[in-house]
């Protein structure tokens, strides 16, 4: 098969970033010299839309990335573990109460000591903003703090997943919560805080000097968004920037022949898919979601589009991630698909939208492409709906739209994030409401025993896959292109590079 024509985003932006799209700037510190007042230079490739982690952009991967440098949490996943960081232990003395031992050396960057009021007003702008990640929270019934250096959080059903959930947690100064102001520069306990921000183009870090870890050996992280593939290409090329990553596998080969550039790619906690409106006509039907399935080639698509970008999908999950499951595959079978659409009352197929954001996907305009034209063949016509990521988001929290097409990551590596959090009826993330699945997911959170756990999230795993709530093609191996003198990256396995820990040679 030939390759599929690469249609690469708009939002060019050629004014604010350069012929290349992504020209740094004159006054923009340079990368390189080993130097500790260097700026490493990145090129995003999805816009960064907002700087609070608390509310509607809590789970949005370009958000979480950048703020990773910024705000820490109490609890890490390190090699699948998890380990302390603002907290210093924890224990579940009752099925309903877990508490924590916060540190006292930890301060904010702007010097006032980190308490346990921070951290319950930080877990209560989660649960207020009720945002993506909101839902994680909902058994909660009581936050406390006994002293200024102990947390306590009590549910009225037991939660297995509170040590996951709190990987996830920003904790910011509860005195900042309720001033949007601070997040167009906020700060945290984190090695690096927020200098300037100009929303879908550029976040500028400086080091924070109040930084009680290890002292970062960067003097600032300059993230700017570079829609254009070419245009990250060529930076990297030209010592524009120093970083990037997201970028599709007929790109690679070159640049791991540019000696001055190092590629690293590695397995993730990522995957593609697409999801239905299950409240929506006519994805109400089982039949006519599985005949979505059946009638694309995913094999020959992944082939052209996807070699070394990932793997076929075995289920809703990635592997890696703890309560995955291998399922029955879907196999490529449009009269499969005709069949079921007659079955479900179209046999002549239906006409219908599919949404994606700008950017928002590796490959993701060509493959769209590739799917609409094999709908096509069995008589569903999907007029494409590519839309600038604020737009999207907006759009998709609000249920208003046919199908998406997008890529995510369990960021905490436990499948509760994923499944229980976008697929519980309460969710209301794509339309789709089961009482059994619920049933399976409320069992699995609640549950402590970690093997009855994994159990319950594959028999919740088939439910998704065999209901066709959506399409999950590919689980994505994550790939970054950093110039030789970039330093002491370490890939992780939750799609969000992080490069605190960086330096420039």
């Amino acid at each position: 098969m030939r390759s599929l024509p690469l249609r690469l985003g708009a939002l060019v932006m050629a004014g604010a970033l350069g012929l290349t799209g992504c020209s740094f700037g004159a006054d923009d510190p340079a990368g390189g010299g080993g130097s500790a007042d260097a700026t490493l230079r990145v090129a995003n490739p999805t816009p960064v839309v907002s700087l609070n982690p608390f509310a509607a952009n809590s789970a949005d991967q370009p958000t979480l990335t950048v703020l990773q440098g910024v705000f820490e949490t109490l609890v890490v996943r390190t090699d699948g573990k998890l380990t302390p960081k603002l907290a210093e232990s924890w224990t579940n003395p009752d099925p309903l109460t877990w508490q924590f031992a916060l540190r006292k050396d930890v301060t904010f960057a702007d010097g006032t000591p980190m308490t346990s009021a921070d951290v319950k007003a930080s877990l209560q702008a989660l649960i207020d903003g009720k945002g993506p990640l909101a839902g994680l929270w909902a058994a909660v019934t009581e936050v406390g703090t006994p002293d200024g250096h102990t947390l306590t959080i009590r549910t009225g059903t037991p939660l297995g997943t509170v040590p996951s959930n709190l990987a996830l947690l920003s904790i910011a100064p509860a005195a900042k919560l309720t001033d949007p102001a601070f997040f167009n520069a906020p700060y945290g306990t984190g090695p690096f805080k927020v200098s300037s921000f100009t929303a879908g183009q550029r976040v500028e870090l400086v080091r924070n000097d109040n930084h009680k870890g290890d002292k970062p050996k960067l003097a600032g992280i300059s993230y700017r968004y570079v829609p254009e593939v070419s245009g990250r290409v060529t930076a990297l090329a030209n010592n524009e920037i120093d970083v990037s990553w997201g970028l599709p596998p007929d790109q690679l080969a070159g640049l791991r022949e540019n000696k001055d550039l190092t590629v690293s790619s590695f397995p993730t906690y990522a995957n593609y898919y697409i999801w239905f409106n299950s409240s929506r006509k006519p994805f109400t039907d089982a039949r006519v979601r599985q005949a979505m399935w059946y009638a694309v080639d995913f094999g020959k698509i992944n082939s052209s589009l996807f070699n070394q970008a990932g793997t076929p999908a075995k289920g809703p999950l990635p592997e890696p991630v703890f309560g995955s499951a291998a399922q029955n595959p879907y196999g490529y079978d449009p009269a499969k698909a005709k069949q079921l659409l007659a079955e479900a009352g179209y046999p002549n197929g239906f006409s219908t939208t599919m949404m994606w954001s700008t950017g928002c996907c590796t490959n993701g305009n060509s493959f769209a492409d590739a799917m609409i034209s094999d709908w096509a063949k069995v008589g569903i016509v999907v007029k494409p709906q590519e839309l600038e990521r604020a737009t999207w988001l907006d759009r998709l929290l609000k249920l208003d739209w046919d199908s998406t097409m997008t890529t995510g990551s369990t960021v905490t590596g436990d499948a509760d994030f994923s499944l229980a959090r976008l697929y519980l009826s309460t969710a209301k993330r794509n339309g789709y409401a089961n009482p059994e699945l619920d049933r399976i997911l409320l069992a699995a959170r609640q549950e402590i025993d970690q093997d009855k756990r994994a159990d319950l999230y594959a028999q919740a795993g088939k439910i998704v896959w065999d209901e066709a709530v959506g399409i999950f093609p590919l689980d994505l191996s994550g790939n970054v292109v950093l110039r030789k003198n970039v330093q002491g990256f370490t890939p992780t396995p939750n799609d969000l590079p992080d490069f605190a820990d960086v330096s420039l040679g």
